[in-house]
């Protein structure tokens, strides 16, 4: 009888067994309109942690049991749920979801996700993808000119560039506190500059002040809403990336090759200056003689080429990153590793960066937690801006790789034998002038969420930021007679910068009927704490000795704590009807250190709307063509407070040799802290609306900004009379008038063929309307200026004297054109036009994506040029040959006052003309207009059957990408890059500046 159970058992169990075995399904994942694949969709084993993804032909494969529930979803589209069945293949066609727009969730302020249609305001996403296109290194490069509204400059091409980042234009006179916020999971951080463009997973950019006005102040610019990657349910994964690409330098300003060194049209062998005779093919000696008592000799030939060239090395940029992660029903994690490192296209200048991130969420019970850290630990070493500002002034024979060895005591290269005194070795400044950069970022956050009824839940977040920077800048001593000698010099200085975040918040969600409610409640606290110290010696007594103890004369050096901190409490109401339309609350009241107790409590309120009227209104509902629609609209009033901490206290300072002996002396600060200040206040007003046609092939979106800031925080120049200079008073007043338009669509969409194209259109009118008591024009920087009534900022140079056609009036007694007294204005130095158009084609497992970028309307300046007249490099001093000449287009004034054409009075074409002419601002001006590929991505994903059918390796791609490949300019301009820009001011190119480059290289992608 047992043995007849033990059998009957036994046919059970392998009964259960035959049903419960997992077998092989696969299948592809298609358009149901079209018929196209959709690579990237989701494939979920409903209730459990097992899925998959379909490749780049929307393929997949997994394992599944007989009676499982296949989840099957993709951004755009509808879900679909298939339940398994004998069958071993399936073909799963997903319909379109109209309302695509409106169902993408974003993250809005405080790093709370919200729908799409909800917003009031205008905000754009940036998925990992497309930020990474051009595989960039730092993430802010990823964004240009792909965000309407956005404008991104660089300073120059080093290896650890500075990157200016405007939102909507410019709403303070101070040009350092114009940038957006940058929040990281939800928490407000400096800065992203070393943050991994990989580890992102998304940045939401919330162009308006009311998108971002619960982050107070910092806020008022927009906000950068980062999100970095997690894992998630299921098997874990491992991916691995290289980037290799190289840099060679471009645009350098053109030089001339007629003439060479020598002064009056003499030959002279310890001349830099290109003033001699006309190169005529000989051998000429160069510099002075020996030691060995030889003299050099160099081709006195104009050469084949641009020997400048020669200064600059093929820059090397590799990047690799590795990252594992995954998770359970409780938990999930994502690890990354990533190391950079990058060459410069000036010698010897290289950097590296080194960093870990862990993200990790876990649930316990009702709680669910959330954390992660970042460390980066980066290195510079680069020489300051000496040779390139040697380099361009240069004859164009000199021979750069001759320069070289230049510790060689024999060698012309060597600085007690370099051919001139009047300038130094490019390759000495190279190896003799070096800043160093040790620092060290670690930033994190941990966030706890508790759900305290059905409808109320409780968030405590914080989070933490510390950097440290260690600092050397140091010039070797080389001693020698005159102008050769070196003293030798060094600084050592420590930074030490750390915040603290913390934010409680309260969220209350309800539905009354058709009517849906939330409330958010919060309080903030931050605190900031700096401390740096430096310590210097400017006067060296022993060769490669960088010891400020051994030294002539006193020791320099300063030290520093500064302290912010600020408190605000704050809410949000969002009322919703039926789904389709939306009413938002904002408040925010702050608590700000660096205002005076009196002035330091200020509110702003704000107040937004969104009408998804193809939901609301039965007539849209029938127009086939339009799949969804939306308008909206947003007021706010937000305080903005651009003093930096103890900025009202007046300082004491030692001078004049103070402390002396026992003697302690001090003096006040020249500049009146007014005790009244208030922050500046800026009114913001936009109206938009989105708009998805033909099943969601054409997005549109456009707005109307308008935002005016008034009491702007500025320093005034004040009467000497009053014992200060200068006083920081509340007064002036900016607007902005800015039209936005995004627009993208699939231009092609087939089975095994999809192209995309999309731009990104900004008009940005940025007008001064306000000055300090009566001042009509105010100095910002150089040719940059605030002006009443105009752009902001504005060019204004010296120019000509010229009659009413325009033509330059010229003295008719020396030949030289007279200068005007009055300066002219030229226009905005921030181009108001701006245009990013993206393009992408996808072909079977090829695809290739673009991104052009475009603006127009600006002016910039060059100071490059005046040098290069002075030198006579610059190709204008070799036009007329270096006689005499009659200035084109010019007129004599007559004893009557009228003007007659000038054919007789020559003007004259020596150094003497040529450097007063680069003292005459409008020389050196030129329209920044340009049209640049700025990123080009050429990838292809390597089929299954190549992978063994992925039982390894999961998925792989390679890919060419280049940056910056070509640009069209102005034909005024032949000075640089107009995106570059130079102490934060736009339009302004400086001899400091390292020259820009172009980039191509190779990526990999491999998935385990």
């Amino acid at each position: 009888m047992k043995l007849k159970h033990y059998f009957f058992l036994l046919l059970v169990f392998c009964q259960e067994i035959a049903f419960a075995q997992k077998k092989s399904i696969s299948g592809r994942i298609t358009e149901a309109a079209t018929g196209i694949s959709l690579p990237g969709a989701s494939i979920q084993i409903k209730g459990s942690d097992r899925g998959t993804t379909t490749n780049a032909e929307g393929q997949f494969k997994l394992q599944a049991e007989v009676g499982e529930v296949l989840v099957v979803s993709y951004i755009g589209f509808s879900s679909q749920e298939i339940t398994i069945n004998t069958k071993t293949e399936y073909i799963i066609s997903l319909e379109a979801d109209n309302n695509q727009l409106g169902e993408i969730i974003v993250t809005g302020a405080l790093g709370i996700k919200r729908s799409s249609r909800e917003f009031g305001g205008g905000a754009q996403t940036v998925n990992n993808e497309y930020l990474n296109q051009g595989k960039t290194v730092n993430p802010l490069t990823g964004l240009s000119s792909k965000v309407a509204g956005l404008r991104i400059n660089m300073y120059d091409s080093k290896v650890d560039p500075q990157i200016q980042i405007i939102m909507r234009g410019s709403r303070s006179l101070n040009r350092s506190k114009n940038s957006p916020i940058f929040v990281v999971d939800g928490v407000p951080v400096p800065e992203i500059g070393r943050l991994n463009p990989n580890d992102i997973e998304s940045i939401t950019v919330l162009k308006g002040a009311n998108a971002a006005a619960l982050y107070g102040s910092e806020g008022v610019n927009g906000a950068l809403m980062i999100t970095t990657k997690t894992g998630s349910r299921g098997k874990g994964t491992i991916k691995f990336s290289n980037t290799t690409t190289f840099s060679n330098v471009f645009m350098l300003p053109p030089a001339q090759n007629k003439f060479g060194q020598g002064v009056n049209g003499v030959y002279n062998p310890t001349q830099y200056e290109s003033w001699g005779p006309a190169f005529d093919g000989s051998t000429k000696p160069i510099g002075g003689v020996l030691p060995d008592g030889t003299t050099a000799q160099q081709l006195y030939a104009a050469p084949s080429r641009d020997n400048r060239l020669d200064l600059f090395n093929t820059g090397l940029n590799l990047q690799n990153d590795l990252s594992f992660s995954g998770g359970d029903d409780k938990s999930t994690y994502f690890f990354s590793l990533q190391d950079v490192r990058i060459k410069g296209i000036i010698p010897s200048d290289e950097s590296s960066r080194t960093g870990g991130r862990f993200n990790g969420t876990r649930s316990f019970g009702k709680l669910k937690t959330s954390y992660n850290v970042n460390y980066v630990d980066f290195k510079s070493n680069t020489t300051p801006d000496g040779p390139w500002i040697t380099a361009y002034q240069m004859p164009a024979n000199l021979d750069f790789k001759s320069l070289e060895n230049w510790r060689d005591p024999n060698s012309p290269a060597n600085p007690l034998n370099f051919f001139t005194d009047l300038q130094k070795n490019p390759y000495h400044q190279i190896d003799n002038y070096r800043n160093d950069l040790k620092q060290q970022t670690l930033n994190g956050k941990v966030e706890l969420e508790y759900p305290l009824t059905s409808w109320l839940t409780i968030t405590e977040r914080a989070g933490i930021f510390s950097r440290t920077n260690e600092t050397r800048s140091t010039v070797g001593k080389f001693e020698a007679a005159g102008r050769r000698n070196i003293n030798g010099s060094v600084s050592d200085g420590n930074e030490n910068f750390k915040r603290f975040n913390n934010d409680v918040i309260l969220t209350a969600q309800q539905k009354f009927g058709e009517f849906s409610t939330r409330l958010i409640l919060g309080q903030n606290f931050r605190s900031d704490y700096t401390k740096s110290t430096t310590i210097s010696s400017s006067n060296l007594t022993l060769p490669d000795l960088y010891n400020p103890g051994s030294r002539i004369g006193e020791l320099g050096g300063s030290a520093g704590i500064t302290r912010y901190r600020s408190m605000a409490a704050y809410g949000e109401f969002t009322g919703g009807f039926r789904n389709f339309l939306f009413l938002t609350l904002t408040g925010r009241n702050e608590w700000v250190s660096v205002l005076n107790k009196e002035n330091r409590s200020y509110f702003y309120p704000g107040v937004s709307t969104s009408f998804v009227f193809t939901d609301a209104i039965p007539l849209f509902k029938g127009i086939p063509a339009l799949s969804y629609g939306k308008i909206f609209a947003s007021y706010n009033k937000t305080g903005n407070v651009t003093l930096d901490p103890y900025s009202l206290n007046n300082p004491y300072s030692q001078i004049n040799g103070f402390p002396f002996g026992n003697l302690v002396g001090f003096t006040p600060g020249t500049r009146y802290p007014n005790p009244n200040i208030q922050p500046e206040f800026v009114s913001s007003f936009e109206a938009g609306a989105q708009l998805s046609l033909f099943q969601n092939r054409l997005n549109i979106e456009g707005s109307y900004i308008f935002s005016d800031s008034k009491g702007q925080i500025f320093n005034a120049t004040t009467s000497r009379a009053t014992g200060y200079s200068s006083a920081i008073v509340n007064a002036g007043r900016l607007t902005n008038s800015i039209v936005e338009l995004t627009v993208s669509g699939d231009v092609i969409r087939r089975e095994n063929l999809q192209w995309n194209i999309g731009f990104a259109f900004t008009h940005i009118n940025n007008q001064v309307k306000e000055l300090y008591e009566g001042l009509t024009s105010f100095n910002i920087f150089r040719q940059s200026y605030a002006n009443i009534g105009q752009a902001y900022p504005s060019l204004q140079v010296s120019d000509y004297q010229r009659d009413p056609q325009g033509r330059v009036i010229i003295n008719p007694n020396t030949g030289e054109p007279l200068i005007a007294a009055d300066p002219v204005h030229l226009g905005t130095m921030v181009p108001p036009y701006q245009m990013g158009l993206n393009t992408s084609l996808r072909f079977k497992g090829f695809s290739v994506a673009a991104q052009f970028d475009w603006r127009m309307g600006g002016w910039l300046y060059s100071e490059i040029v005046p040098r290069m007249y002075t030198a006579g490099t610059d190709p204008r001093t070799a036009e007329f040959n270096r006689e005499p000449f009659i200035f084109p287009n010019s007129v004599i004034r007559t004893a009557d006052g009228n003007y007659v054409e000038n054919t007789s009075v020559y003007s004259k074409g020596d150094k003497a003309y040529w450097t007063k002419q680069g003292e005459v601002q409008i020389n050196t001006a030129a329209k920044s207009d340009y049209f640049k590929l700025r990123e080009l991505n050429i990838s292809y994903s390597m089929p299954a059957q190549w992978l063994g059918n992925r039982r390894f390796v999961k998925e792989a791609s390679l890919g060419f990408i280049a940056t910056n490949l070509f640009i069209i300019r102005h034909k005024d301009n032949n000075y640089g890059d107009p995106e570059y820009l130079y102490n934060t001011t736009d339009g302004y190119i400086s001899f400091r500046q390292v020259p820009p480059f172009r980039t191509y290289g190779f990526n990999l992608n491999v998935g385990f």
